[in-house]
């Protein structure tokens, strides 16, 4: 009886964590398209400009209240990974690890 409980919750939990991952993709979509924040194409641009490399990953994140935050992965010329956290509203670079030329 105790397997069979556990699984039932394993079997919530599994259904329910889509309907979450879904509702922060439909708020980060609403907060483009209400212009709260920028879409990814213009982070990636203005990115671009001051950082030389490709781009191997990107996320927005919910960052505290009202605040939602690129974090970019970029690989550098020389071989160095950059980690940025873009702020989505204003396209300011808030913090970069690893190493920059």
């Amino acid at each position: 009886m105790r397997s069979l409980s556990l699984l039932l919750a394993l079997l919530v939990g599994l259904t329910a964590a889509p309907a979450c991952a879904e509702s922060a993709q439909e708020r980060a979509r609403a907060a483009v398209k209400a212009g709260e924040i920028r879409p990814l194409q213009d982070i990636l641009e203005r990115v671009r400009r001051q950082f030389d490399g490709r781009v191997l990953d990107a996320e927005l994140d919910e960052s505290g209240r009202d605040r939602w935050v690129y974090q970019i992965k970029i690989l550098t010329g020389d071989g160095e990974v950059l980690a940025l956290a873009v702020d989505a509203r204003t396209a300011e670079v808030l913090r970069v690890k690893g190493r920059r030329n």
